[in-house]
């Protein structure tokens, strides 16, 4: 039954579309033209042009060879200028109009007599005097100037593009006068003429003797094909014409060119009664003649011996060039003919004076797309509604019909056309819309094919086929468990389909995960009742070096497979389902949970570690305060220095509590790993170590060049010193412990305890050969308060935990690698650097710190004002104390004082911030010092950016102190 004419079927609207879109594909890479597309175009464009009859007229055109028959009589080229000047004197001779010279006379004549003479004399001195008669003193320059100055001679030179000389040969060039007719709408815009940047021109005298002179340059398209000619290039803000315009305006006696771009935004060159059509940048396209015969050529032989008639040159053009083998630069032309530079010059004159313009105007490029459009929608429309056969027929006349068209009107409008779009649309949519056609009545019968399967079951082979792609393992059970089938995505974990069909599925399954899997992998429920994303461990391996026990993490999803489309016990078939590995994403789950833990942890400790450090003030800050003033030998100085070293030891952990919560570092120094790794060798940690196990070797390997890196050299030491500390306690019968660092540079990830990204390192690495670490508490190393320490050992659990936050801190990274009985390797990396550290400030003294002026302490605790007040007493200040902030801020409305020493958390009443801020607002710019027992914070440095000092952590110490009110004081406004 045939569609209705008003509405066309589904299927024809939908071709029809997809013949626009591919129209609309064809015309952007039409208007874009890439090169492949413009060698196209060009070809194209050229077999219509070339197999168009050109018009025989005779325009007096003349070519003169100095060919082969010449050069045998009169002798090998380069000639003696007065022979070629006698050649250019016999066609002036016989009226020519204009007599253009094809060749470029940029040197002086050697062959004169008299510059024999001075070569010569230049080469075998003046003892050699030649005397020469009259007539050979003869310069033969003299005489080509003289010939030139009495004809309508026209002398060629050639232009030079993108040159790097940073002077320019100096030439005497005949420029035209241009007269710009441009449309209002175009801005008077001048079009884009070529620049030139240097030229190869005659010599000067030559040049000042004829008032005309042209370049000869062809300048071919890409593919090396001629087929524009330059009638005007750019060159020092003149327009200079072609060999062939200039002889023209020579014949004419002008030198006034207009540039005219006409309403419909074509440009023509006019001179005389002439308009030349060019593009905008003055190039014409030219039909060059198809044979040799279709210019004249004499042969210079032929005019030196008067052999020719003078009718044949009276008023005519002639172009005297060089046409012998070997001495003439050719030009290769879509004809398939190479034509020298003087005959391209020619046929550029005789298209001229024949009127054998070719057009090609803008609009014809819309005309194009408008036919290309159109044809793709009818001829979609065809194949759509007919069989292959008709219409690839009615694609073929469209293709033939296209190209016969263009030429056509070439031949009667000398319009050029291009058939390419329509061409290339009528192919494409012939080819690609048939392949849908095709496709679709395939996809059709592949439909019904696949149903056929489904109803047939399919088989085992054609199943494999379709499912050998999926990344996930694909397996169907039996009735009782057993696997039949399995895809073979299983072999990326070491396991062959064939070894796995037969067995139960509870083989691979992890015996942890059997309880279940028995119920719920051998799945019998379908829909949405069916197992989904079940997560089980499997006993596979990825690699076959690994052992096949180990237990990877999958999602598991199944349902049960029918006879019938109403399941019951009696058809069940077995399972069907998708095990995806998840072992990854579980991976980076337990990296997260212990990521979250560690930050609890930290937040926890930081809190404790504020609080502690108010406790512990009075166990470090007032046994110094009490060593002042004791005497040397005082019973109590004993028992004082135990108290405050237990202090300070518990400070210790209030600072690795800190760290834990990474608040406490600054990487602003510049430090050398082999100087902190020299440092602690000399440390009384070390010695005491190597006192203690005299059976501990401690050898150092260290980099000569070590490149720096930044951060804090107190907490890297203090990593130092903890992998030691564990080194020593994990090798109970003695041992090697290596210290050595290295610089490393990581071009691709290096994928080891953790991923370390590409970059410049600096490594250090601490290796013992002690007892080893299990491979199960690997991942654990690192958590605080995890030990394996025996009772009686030191150690708070919180070592290797600083270590890790310490390397965080710095922008680090941790490798470790260890197995039981075979020692542990710990390499941390650290950024490199390329500053230099600084010089060490020189050590302070009491007299350094000490000081007269008034200070204000602010802090919500008694013991630390007590213990500030009685620090800073001792030092010479005049003291005062309050509890608040909001009372510092009265007191300050009617007091004065040097410094304030500001406790930055303050419960429960305003913070230092705030209070800094009031009393800034009383006493602008007023000094002050920051003291907490947390860790910096960013309210630490909104306050110092406000003009506040240093920022020191509880507890005090007097030189900690001391140090910082000092130096605040001093610090100049």
């Amino acid at each position: 039954m045939d569609t209705p004419p008003s509405r066309l079927n589904p299927s024809v609207r939908l071709t029809v579309c997809l013949g626009a879109a591919l129209a609309g594909f064809c015309i952007w890479i039409y208007v874009s033209q890439p090169p492949f597309m413009h060698l196209l175009n060009n070809t194209l464009m050229d077999s219509i042009v070339t197999h168009s009859p050109t018009d025989g007229a005779d325009t007096g055109v003349i070519i003169v060879d100095i060919d082969e028959k010449t050069l045998d009589h009169y002798g090998q080229w380069p000639w003696p200028r007065y022979r070629l000047a006698r050649l250019m004197a016999a066609a002036s001779q016989k009226g020519a109009a204009a007599i253009a010279l094809d060749i470029v006379m940029a040197e002086p004549d050697r062959t004169s007599l008299s510059a024999l003479k001075e070569a010569l004399q230049g080469e075998y001195g003046h003892w050699l005097d030649i005397q020469l008669p009259p007539w050979a003193a003869m310069d033969n320059d003299a005489v080509m100037v003289d010939t030139l100055s009495r004809g309508p001679f026209v002398l060629g030179y050639e232009f030079l593009f993108d040159t790097q000389d940073t002077e320019k040969t100096l030439c005497e060039l005949h420029p035209v006068n241009l007269l710009w007719i441009m449309k209002q709408t175009q801005g008077g815009a001048n079009p884009g003429f070529l620049q030139a940047t240097d030229a190869v021109c005659n010599l000067e005298r030559f040049s000042k003797a004829v008032s005309y002179s042209g370049f000869l340059n062809g300048l071919p398209d890409t593919d090396g094909i001629l087929r524009r000619l330059p009638l005007l290039l750019r060159y020092d803000q003149e327009f200079y014409p072609s060999l062939a315009l200039a002889a023209l305006l020579q014949a004419d006696g002008q030198n006034q060119l207009s540039f005219r771009q006409t309403s419909g935004g074509l440009f023509s060159l006019e001179f005389g009664k002439k308009s030349i059509p060019v593009d905008r940048h003055g190039y014409m396209h030219i039909q060059f003649t198809s044979a040799k015969e279709d210019l004249r050529h004499v042969s210079a032989l032929d005019l030196l011996s008067d052999a020719l008639s003078d009718m044949d040159f009276r008023d005519a053009i002639v172009f005297i060039g060089l046409s012998a083998a070997g001495l003439n630069s050719s030009y290769q032309t879509p004809s398939g003919r190479r034509l020298s530079e003087v005959e391209i010059q020619a046929n550029l004159a005789d298209a001229i004076l024949s009127n054998r313009f070719i057009y090609r105007h803008t609009a014809v490029l819309y005309l194009e797309i408008l036919v290309a459009i159109l044809l793709a929608l009818l001829y979609s429309y065809c194949i759509a509604r007919f069989e292959i056969a008709p219409a690839v027929l009615i694609g073929a006349l469209c293709v033939f019909g296209l190209g016969l068209g263009a030429s056509v009107v070439f031949r009667s409008e000398r319009l050029l056309v291009s058939p390419l779009l329509p061409m290339a649309v009528t192919l494409a949519c012939g080819f690609c819309l048939t392949l849908y056609k095709f496709w679709s009545r395939q996809r059709l019968a592949y439909r019904k094919a696949k149903d056929a399967v489904i109803l047939m079951k399919g088989s085992q082979r054609q199943l494999n086929s379709i499912i050998k792609t999926i990344p996930d393992i694909v397996f169907r059970l039996d009735e009782r468990g057993r696997i039949v089938f399995i895809s073979p995505a299983i072999t990326k974990y070491a396991q062959e389909p064939d070894n796995l069909v037969g067995k139960h599925i509870l083989d691979i399954v992890a015996p942890a995960d059997r309880g279940i899997a028995r119920y719920r992998i051998n799945e019998r429920r379908t829909g949405k009742r069916a197992t989904a994303d079940m997560e089980m461990r499997l006993l596979l391996s990825p690699s076959p070096e690994i052992s096949v026990e180990e237990e990877r993490y999958f999602s598991v999803s199944a349902e049960g497979i029918y006879s019938k489309d109403t399941p019951d016990k009696h058809s069940f078939q077995g399972t069907q389902g998708i095990a995806r590995d998840i072992s990854r994403r579980k991976q980076l789950e337990g990296k997260l949970e212990q990521s979250k833990k560690m930050e609890a942890i930290g937040n926890l400790a930081a809190g404790v570690a504020h609080d502690l450090n108010n406790i512990l003030s009075g166990l470090v800050s007032y046994p110094e305060l009490l060593l002042l003033d004791l005497p040397e030998d005082s019973p109590m100085r004993k028992k004082i220095e135990t108290i405050q070293r237990s202090g300070q030891r518990a400070a210790a952990i209030v600072q690795d509590m800190l760290a834990i919560a990474r608040r406490n570092v600054s990487n602003s120094e510049v430090i050398n790993l082999n100087n902190t790794i020299i440092d602690y060798l000399g440390s009384p940690e070390c010695r005491n170590n190597t006192t203690t196990r005299p059976d501990i070797v401690l050898e150092q390997n260290l980099c000569v060049d070590i490149l720096n890196a930044k951060g804090s050299r107190v907490h890297i030491l203090k990593v130092i010193m903890n992998l030691v500390n564990n080194a020593v306690e994990a090798m109970p019968s003695g041992g090697r412990i290596e210290l050595s660092t290295r610089n490393l540079y990581l071009d691709t990830m290096l994928d080891a305890y953790e991923q370390i990204p590409e970059g410049e390192y600096v490594r250090l690495r601490v290796a013992d050969e002690g007892v080893g670490i299990q491979e199960a508490d690997l991942h654990r190393v690192f958590e605080p308060f995890f030990t394996k320490k025996r009772m009686g050992k030191s150690g708070s659990g919180l070592g290797m935990t600083v270590v890790w936050t310490t390397v965080k801190d710095h922008g680090g990274y941790v490798d470790l690698y260890s197995k039981e009985g075979e020692g542990t390797r710990f390499d941390l990396y650290f950024p490199a650097t390329r500053e230099l550290p600084q010089e060490k400030p020189r050590h302070a003294v009491l007299e350094d710190y000490i000081g007269k002026e008034k200070i204000l302490v602010i802090d919500d605790v008694p013991e630390q004002r007590e213990i500030a007040v009685q620090m800073l007493g001792k030092l010479g200040y005049d003291v005062t104390s309050l509890p608040s902030g909001e009372k510092a801020v009265v007191y300050m409305q009617t007091h004065s004082v040097d410094l304030i020493v500001l406790d930055m958390v303050m419960q429960p009443g305003i913070d230092g911030l705030e209070t800094y801020k009031r009393i800034c607002a009383i006493r602008p710019h007023q000094k002050a010092i920051i003291a907490s027992g947390y860790s910096e914070s960013e309210r630490v440095k909104a306050l110092q950016a406000l003009g506040a000092g240093a920022y020191i952590r509880k507890p005090y110490t007097l030189m900690k102190i001391g140090m910082a009110v000092r130096q605040e004081l001093d610090r100049a406004r």
